[in-house]
């Protein structure tokens, strides 16, 4: 299967989501929580209508900030549910990251492709060393405008998701 064909994929009665908060990853802790924002309307196995517009929690799993030898930040999120607007009151409906997504992002680029675009090859090693020595990987941001999609924990209960 194509590279595009892979990433285009996603799992029937996944729900799409946008992050509502800003999580970076210079400042950001586990435990801490965040919110997300249901972009389309969804349903969950058991009739449960899920709308456009209803707010999700989750909590950041593991957090790291940049750091010297190039360390690049780390977030992990960990979505846990969406609340349903039901009168007279409201729904809770568990949810979990869906399982074709990275468990965690960073802004890295595979080590190879990296020292490939940066180092002419009759460079010797030990210069390209030092300069890594002190060189400062980057953070991270996720917040508005960052979307993926999850999955209701309910219908994993039924059934395999359908990816």
């Amino acid at each position: 299967m194509p590279a595009s064909a892979q990433a285009a994929k996603i799992c029937a009665w996944s729900i799409p989501v946008d992050m509502v908060d800003k999580v970076y990853s210079g400042t950001a802790r586990a435990g801490t929580v965040f919110r997300f924002r249901v972009t389309a309307d969804a349903a969950r196995d058991d009739g449960v209508k899920i709308p456009a517009g209803a707010m999700g929690y989750g909590v950041i799993r593991s957090a790291s900030a940049a750091g010297r030898h190039n360390h690049d930040g780390m977030l992990a999120l960990e979505p846990r549910y969406v609340v349903v607007p039901k009168p007279p009151g409201s729904v809770r409906v568990d949810v979990t990251m869906n399982p074709t997504l990275p468990v965690q992002w960073t802004p890295s680029e595979p080590l190879l492709n990296k020292a490939a675009s940066h180092v002419p090859l009759p460079i010797p090693g030990l210069i390209m060393t030092g300069v890594n020595q002190v060189r400062w990987g980057r953070n991270i941001t996720l917040g508005p405008g960052f979307t993926f999609t999850v999955l209701p924990v309910e219908n994993l209960v039924n059934r395999s998701p359908v990816c």
